[in-house]
C-alpha cells in the first residue's frame, strides 16, 4: 500500500484566498455537495470584496447553508496566513457539527472542547480551530500570546450577547454553595438596611412579594468587594478546574466593585450592568470578523455583546431558509382546550416537539414525556430525530438543536422563551424594561421557529400557549421585531383561526394534519394570502426609528462599562452622558437605567449630590421602588419646609439650588414646548417632550405605547394622589384635521387599557393632541375623549414656564414663597392639567 502522505508533490503557487475556488478545489468526497447554492456563493463573493474589512455580517437564514460559509471563510483566511484563525460556535454539538461539514468538504481543521486541542494544525498555522464561545471568552482563555485571533468566525452571532454575558456573570446557588450564598447575603444586607429597604429584602427572600429577585443598591459591590473577594476564597476548591465559580470570579476579580448584585431566595447573581467588551483584543481594530447570523432585522443585541456596529452587511438575495409555517394561538382558540389534550390529539399522527422556559413548567408535561439530563441529551434528541412517534420536552433552550424535514413538523411553545439570569427577571419583571425585553424575545421566537423548520422545502405547525407570549404576539409593534416572513406568518395563522370555528383539540389536529399532509386548499391559500399581509407603517417605521437610536446607545453601554473596567470614570461617564438625552427619546425606561449606573459612578467618587440627582431621574423613569439612595440634605429641609405635593418638593428642591438651577429648570420647559410646535419634529419626539415636562414637574411620566406597544402614548401621575393625566398626540396630521372611526376606537381601547392596568388610578378621560379639525361622522367618541390644540397644550406649558421663570429676579425668600405658592395650587396638579385642557369634547365636532 502506497503511503500517499510521504510522495514528494509538484511545487505550486500559493494557496488560493477566494472561497470559491477553494470549494472547487476540495477532494470529491462522497458526502460533499456537488455545489454551492446561489446564497452562499453571493455571500462569498460579497465577503472575498471586503474581505480586508474588520467587520462583515453574513445574513443567510436558517438551513440556508452558513456553516459551509463560514468555514470556507476561515479556510481563505488560513491560506492567507494572518495569523491563528477561530471559528466560534454556540454549542459543543455545533462544533461537532460544524466539524463534520469540514469533513464532507477535505477541508483541515482542528477542535477544542474539552480542554484540548484535538491535534497541532491550529497551532502549527496549518488550519483554524473550531471551539465554543465560552473557550474564546472566558478569563484564561488559551486563545493567547501566540494564539491570540488574527481572525474569528462567531456563528450564530445573532444569540451570542447571552453568552458572552454569560462569562461576565458570577451565579452563587444557595443549594451549591450554601456558606457563601449566606456570607454574601450578609454583607448585602447592611444596604439595604440604610435605605429602610430590609422589609423588601425579606419579602423577595421568603417570596412573599411580587418580585423574586431584587438588585442590591448600585454602590454595594464596590464597598463590599475585598469581602466579597475573601469569602469567595474561603470556598473550599473554588479555584479548582471544574469549579463553577472559577472562570466567571477570575473575569471579575479586579472589577467586582463595578457590577450589579442580584439577590432571590435560591442564589445571588453578580455580574455588570453591560458587557465591557473593551476588554478583548479580538474585537478590537486590525482583526478581521465574520458574523454568521441567520437574522439581524435591527442590531441592539448584536451590538450589545460585540460592542460594534456592523457596517458591512452582507444580505445575499435567496429564499432558502424562508420555511413555510402555520402559527396558531391558544387565546384565539374558542374552546379553551387544554394543552395536554391538544398535544394527545396531535401525537396521535405526529411527533411533537414540546419547549418549555422552565423545569418546573416541564413537570406539568410529566404524563407526555420528561426533559433528558444534560448528560443524555444529545444521545435522546438523537433517538428522537430517528423515532416515528412520540415526544421531545426542551426546556429553556432556543438554539443548537436541528429537527429539519420529517425528523420533527409540530411544534408547542408553552411560555414565553425568557432569559434565565436573575438579571434578566430583574429587568423585565421588576424594572419593565419592554423594549430591551421585547428585542431579546423576537430573537428567541425567531429562534425557537427555526428548530423545526430548518429550509426552503421545510414546513411545519405551531402551537403558542401562555398568556405571556400570546399578548406579545397578538402586539403589533412586537410582530414588527420579527423577520419579515414570519411577521407574515403570524398573521395569516390569526387570519386561519378566525375560520376555525370552536376550535377544539380534534379541530386543531385536524387541520395540522391538513397542513402536514399539503392539503391542496391549504397550499393554495398559503401562497396566494401570505405575501399580501404585514404590519402597518407606522408599526415598522416606530420600531425601525427606535431600535436605530437604541443601537447607538447599545455602542455607548460597552464603552461605559469598558472604561469603568479600565479605571477611566471619567471617560466612562462621558460615554453614557453624551447618549442619555438620545436614548430618552427612543426608551425613557432604558435612560432611567443608564442614570441609575452614572449615579453609582458619581456615588463611588463620594460626589453625593450628582448621584442623587440621577437616582431621582432614575426613580422617575423606572420605578419608585427602585432600591438607591434618593433623599439628601436639601429633600430633608423641603420636607420640613411643609413640601405637599411632587411639584412643591420639584421647585423648592430646585430653588435650593440657586438661581442658576432655577434657570436650567425654566430652560427645560421652554424646549420641551418648543419641540412640541417644531414642524419637522418626529411624532416620537414630541411624545418625549410631552412625557418629559411632566417629569420636570416631579409627576411619573411614561410613554406606555413605546415602552409596551399599548395604551396611550403619554401618562402623568401623581403618585400621592393617584391622579393622572393621558395623552394621545396626533400633533402629525394636517390642519384642519378629520379624526376617523379608526383613531377614536383607538383612544377608546386606551381608556380600557388605562382601566385594566392602573386601574388604582383616577382617570377622567384622554386628551388627543392635535390640529383643530372635525370628528367623522361615524366615529362615536365618549364624553371621556376631548381635543387638545398642539398650539394650546403648548400654551399652557409655556404659561406655567413664565409662572417660574418670574422668580428668577427675585430674593430667596421672594423666590421660595412663590414657587411653593406655585407648587401648591390645584391647577397644577396632574388633575388641573387635565380640566384645564379638556375643554372640547371631541364629540361636540362631529360634521
Amino acid at each position: 500500500m502506497i503511503d500517499f502522505n510521504k510522495l514528494s508533490r509538484p511545487k505550486t503557487t500559493s494557496a488560493p484566498l477566494d472561497p470559491l475556488e477553494i470549494f472547487a478545489k476540495t477532494p470529491n468526497l462522497s458526502n460533499a455537495p456537488n455545489d454551492l447554492w446561489k446564497g452562499q456563493a453571493e455571500a462569498l463573493t460579497r465577503w472575498h470584496a471586503n474581505r480586508d474589512q474588520d467587520d462583515n455580517a453574513i445574513l443567510l437564514n436558517t438551513g440556508a447553508g452558513k456553516s459551509i460559509v463560514g468555514v470556507l471563510i476561515a479556510q481563505s483566511l488560513v491560506n492567507e496566513q494572518i495569523g491563528p484563525i477561530v471559528f466560534a460556535c454556540s454549542t459543543i454539538d455545533l462544533v461537532e457539527q460544524t466539524a463534520r461539514e469540514c469533513q464532507r468538504l477535505g477541508i483541515p481543521f482542528t477542535t477544542r472542547t474539552s480542554g484540548e486541542f484535538s491535534d497541532d494544525k491550529f497551532e502549527t498555522g496549518k488550519a483554524f480551530c473550531i471551539t465554543t464561545y465560552q473557550a474564546l471568552f472566558v478569563a484564561n482563555t488559551t486563545f493567547t500570546k501566540g494564539k491570540t485571533p488574527a481572525g474569528v468566525i462567531f456563528d450564530d452571532a445573532h444569540v451570542a450577547e447571552r453568552m458572552i454575558r454569560d462569562a461576565f456573570t458570577l451565579s452563587i446557588s444557595k443549594e451549591s454553595y450554601p456558606t457563601l450564598y449566606a456570607d454574601v447575603l450578609a454583607l448585602v444586607r447592611p444596604e439595604f438596611e440604610k435605605l429602610n429597604k430590609g422589609a423588601h429584602l425579606n419579602s423577595v427572600l421568603e417570596q412573599h412579594g411580587m418580585h423574586a429577585v431584587t438588585m442590591c443598591p448600585p454602590a454595594t459591590a464596590a464597598r463590599c468587594q475585598g469581602q466579597v473577594l475573601e469569602a469567595i476564597k474561603r470556598v473550599k476548591d473554588w479555584n479548582k478546574p471544574g469549579s463553577d465559580l472559577l472562570y466567571p470570579a477570575l473575569r471579575l476579580w479586579d472589577n467586582i466593585g463595578n457590577c450589579a448584585i442580584y439577590v432571590s431566595s435560591n442564589a445571588i447573581e453578580i455580574t455588570p450592568p453591560f458587557i465591557p467588551t473593551g476588554v478583548y483584543g479580538f474585537l478590537g481594530k486590525g482583526i478581521r470578523r465574520v458574523y454568521l447570523s441567520a437574522t439581524l432585522e435591527f442590531e441592539t443585541d448584536f451590538v450589545r455583546g460585540f460592542g460594534r456596529r456592523i457596517l458591512n452587511q452582507i444580505a445575499p438575495d435567496n429564499d432558502a431558509g424562508n420555511g413555510e409555517r402555520l402559527i396558531l394561538l391558544s387565546s384565539l382558540f374558542k374552546s379553551k382546550s387544554d394543552p395536554k389534550d391538544i398535544a394527545a390529539e396531535v401525537m396521535k399522527s405526529n411527533k411533537l416537539l414540546i419547549s418549555v422556559p422552565s423545569y418546573p413548567r416541564a413537570q406539568t408535561w410529566k404524563n407526555v414525556g420528561t426533559p433528558p439530563s444534560r448528560a443524555s441529551f444529545s444521545s435522546e434528541l438523537q433517538a428522537f430525530r430517528n423515532a416515528s412517534s412520540g415526544a421531545f420536552i426542551l426546556v429553556s433552550r432556543i438554539d443548537g438543536i436541528d429537527l429539519p424535514q420529517n425528523t420533527c413538523r409540530v411544534m408547542l411553545i408553552d411560555g414565553a422563551p425568557s432569559g434565565t439570569s436573575l438579571m434578566d427577571q430583574y429587568l423585565f419583571q421588576h424594572l419593565s424594561l419592554s423594549n430591551l425585553f421585547s428585542t431579546k424575545m423576537a430573537g428567541r421566537i425567531t429562534q425557537l421557529l427555526g428548530r423545526i423548520n430548518r429550509g426552503r422545502s421545510d414546513y411545519g405547525a405551531f402551537i403558542i400557549h401562555g398568556s405571556d407570549l400570546n399578548v406579545w404576539l397578538k402586539t403589533e409593534r412586537n410582530v414588527a421585531l420579527l423577520p419579515p416572513l414570519i411577521r407574515k406568518q403570524v398573521i395569516l395563522g390569526q387570519t386561519v383561526q378566525e375560520g376555525m370555528g370552536e376550535g377544539g383539540a380534534s379541530d386543531i389536529a385536524a387541520l395540522i394534519s391538513q397542513v402536514i399532509s399539503r392539503d391542496p386548499g391549504w397550499l393554495q391559500f398559503y401562497r396566494d394570502t401570505v405575501d399580501g399581509l404585514e404590519v402597518s407603517p407606522d408599526a415598522l417605521n416606530k420600531v425601525k426609528e427606535r431600535e436605530a437610536q437604541l443601537a447607538t446607545s447599545a455602542v455607548a453601554e460597552c464603552e461605559f462599562m469598558t472604561r469603568m473596567w479600565q479605571g477611566d470614570i471619567d471617560g466612562a461617564r462621558a460615554a453614557l452622558l453624551e447618549i442619555l438625552d438620545a436614548t430618552a427619546l427612543a426608551d425613557a425606561r432604558l435612560a432611567g437605567w443608564y442614570s441609575v449606573w452614572l449615579g453609582a459612578a458619581y456615588e463611588n467618587e463620594g460626589d453625593n449630590e450628582t448621584s442623587l440627582a440621577h437616582y431621582k431621574k432614575a426613580r422617575s423613569r423606572l420605578s419608585a421602588w427602585l432600591n438607591v439612595p434618593f433623599r439628601g440634605e436639601i429633600d430633608a429641609k423641603v420636607e420640613a419646609e411643609g413640601a405637599r405635593t411632587p411639584l412643591q418638593r420639584t421647585l423648592l428642591t430646585t430653588n435650593h439650588h440657586g438661581p442658576q438651577a432655577v434657570g436650567d429648570l425654566v430652560w427645560k420647559l421652554k424646549n420641551q414646548a418648543k419641540i412640541l410646535l417644531e414642524a419637522n419634529a418626529s411624532s416620537g419626539a414630541k411624545e418625549e417632550a410631552v412625557r418629559l415636562f411632566g417629569e420636570l414637574l416631579g409627576f411619573e411620566a411614561s410613554r406606555p405605547d413605546n415602552e409596551y406597544g399599548l395604551g396611550p402614548d403619554v401618562t402623568w401621575i401623581d403618585p400621592e394622589t393617584k391622579a393622572g393625566a393621558a395623552f394621545e398626540l396626533k400633533t402629525q396630521k394636517n390642519s384642519p384635521a378629520e379624526y376617523t372611526k379608526q383613531e377614536v376606537g383607538q383612544a377608546h381601547n386606551h381608556i380600557q387599557w388605562l382601566a385594566d392596568n392602573e386601574g388604582e388610578v383616577s382617570w377622567e378621560g384622554l386628551l388627543l393632541v392635535g390640529p383643530p379639525g372635525v370628528c367623522k361622522a361615524e366615529a362615536s367618541p365618549s364624553d371621556h375623549l376631548y381635543l387638545v390644540e398642539t398650539q394650546a397644550l403648548a400654551a399652557r406649558f409655556l404659561e406655567f414656564t413664565a409662572k417660574v421663570d418670574d422668580t428668577r429676579g427675585r430674593t430667596a425668600i421672594e423666590r421660595w414663597t412663590i414657587l411653593n405658592e406655585i407648587g401648591g395650587l390645584s391647577e397644577w396638579q396632574t388633575s388641573g392639567w387635565f380640566r384645564a385642557l379638556a375643554k372640547t369634547k371631541l364629540k361636540s365636532l362631529k360634521k
